[in-house]
């Protein structure tokens, strides 16, 4: 909870209440010292890492920090970034902030060299847009332009992050002419075919007799990059299929009949159809979402419907538990641990036999466009008996199934008066709704419903403990919204 809120609720405490939001700030910075928008960055970085820097690991594919800035001369280059910032690599590399100064200005230097190659001068969010796709390194024009169009997505919806102990909000933004430049096309469960690599993979005949196996894979990487890597003839590696965590899109690479490189087993790549997911192991939470959990369900139970693969854990196997890589000292070349102990299993298995996915994909009735609704939140303090609640009618917009709202609650306490924001960001898969809610500086994940005439209920109940003289707060909020 935030310094305001705090002091509003406990005028005769005084506390010191560090809420300095530290990437918030990088991005506000960088925003300002090149001239690049704010929340298109913050966008980015939300569809390339969910902001995480993974504490300066590499991804598979040589991505660094929260902007994905890469290693090995591959672009977006960190030694460019390094050029165009002054920043030394290695700190590139390491620290959250630094990584996002330096990808803003690689980002002004090619707005500069766009403007020297076509005339154009990069002013506006669509003036972005063809480089947001350069940004995705995908040599295929299709995946750079996907790319582009889920980062505009973003920024159209809104939405709010939560990164450690601070919040950053980006709000929803009026582009009209972005329906017009997105291509989503495809139709059933396959969105787009884009090849690996001829290097990656092996030309094969097989059918429903020859695959009994399909395995399940995390990217440990962003859903463009890790296409742009298959399609990278020094990969060595590639997968059948590719599924996009934020809406649960999938791209096929390698045709089933061929044999994909995904298994670090020979014997078990021959048998096997191989299927990537978007995301880390280490934090499946930002990652393995409904709508990527019942899309790759929903495939999984198609192949195994034609080829005759049996629908148990035997035969639908995660990457860890191919023999070789499961055991110590095994023979497997790539043992892995994907997907990981934040996989569930159950849910998952549950989708593939029972299914509430279809060839469409999950379905809401939550609708694009404003509506109108009502918040209520109830803060209190335990140790002073206080208890003081805000609440009023809020508008939110909705946007391809994702809805946000912000208010500025109005709070009074012995003739203080003052008012904090309150922000919420949500995506809905068929009746759940999910997100987080920030109020000032603290955020937190609720869950909630909508209903079949559109109109949604969401709501939390959780505590702060602030220290020093204020203690813990415990809250209770609550968020609907009419059909």
């Amino acid at each position: 909870m935030g310094p305001l809120l705090a002091a509003l609720l406990l005028t005769a405490c005084s506390v010191e209440y560090d809420s300095e939001p530290l990437l918030a700030q990088a991005f506000d910075d960088a925003a300002l010292q090149y001239d690049v928008p704010r929340d298109l960055m913050v966008a980015m970085g939300w569809a390339l890492t969910r902001l995480d820097d993974r504490e300066g690991m590499a991804a598979d594919d040589g991505a660094v920090g929260v902007m994905n800035l890469r290693l090995h001369g591959l672009v977006p280059s960190v030694t460019d970034a390094a050029r165009a910032s002054g920043h030394d690599p290695e700190e590139i590399q390491l620290s959250r902030s630094t990584n996002v100064d330096a990808a803003a200005a690689l980002l002004r230097t090619w707005a500069v060299e766009h403007h020297r190659a076509t005339g154009k001068t990069v002013v506006t969010l669509e003036d972005w847009y063809p480089l947001v796709a350069a940004w995705s390194a995908a040599p295929d024009p299709l995946v750079a332009e996907g790319f582009a169009a889920q980062v505009f997505g973003f920024l159209a919806s809104g939405f709010v992050a939560q990164v450690d102990d601070e919040v950053v909000v980006v709000d929803p933004q009026t582009m009209d002419w972005i329906n017009a430049r997105q291509d989503l096309g495809g139709s059933g469960l396959v969105s787009h075919f884009v090849p690996a690599s001829t290097s990656n993979y092996t030309n094969d005949s097989r059918g429903a007799g020859d695959i009994d196996m399909i395995v399940i894979h995390t990217m440990e990487g962003s859903y463009s990059g890790a296409i742009s890597w298959f399609q990278n003839s020094a990969a060595g590696a590639s997968a059948h299929y590719m599924v996009r965590s934020s809406d649960g899109e999938i791209t096929q690479m390698v045709d089933e009949e061929d044999v994909g490189w995904h298994a670090g087993d020979w014997t078990t790549n021959e048998r096997s159809i191989g299927i990537e997911h978007e995301g880390y192991v280490s934090d499946p939470g930002k990652w393995y979402t409904t709508a990527m959990m019942e899309s790759s369900a929903a495939l999984t139970r198609d192949i195994a419907d034609r080829m005759g693969v049996s629908l148990d854990r035997s035969h639908i196997i995660a990457h860890s538990e191919v023999p070789g890589c499961s055991n110590p000292g095994g023979g497997g070349t790539s043992c892995h641990t994907d997907p990981g102990s934040g996989w569930d299993w159950d849910l998952y298995m549950d989708l593939v036999k029972n299914g509430t996915a279809s060839s469409s994909g999950p379905t809401t009735a939550l609708t694009d466009g404003t509506k109108n609704g009502h918040y209520e939140v109830v803060v209190s303090s335990s140790r002073y008996g206080i208890t003081r609640t805000c609440s009023g009618p809020i508008t939110a917009s909705v946007s391809s199934g994702r809805l946000y709202a912000s208010v500025n609650c109005h709070l009074e306490y012995n003739g203080r008066a003052g008012d904090f924001p309150i922000t919420w960001s949500a995506e809905a898969t068929g009746s759940a709704l999910s997100g987080t809610m920030a109020v000032e500086s603290y955020a937190d994940g609720y869950s909630g419903t909508v209903n079949t005439d559109g109109s949604t209920l969401a709501g939390f109940t959780g505590s702060k403990d602030l220290g020093g003289d204020i203690g813990p707060l415990s809250y209770q909020v609550t968020l609907q919204t009419d059909p």
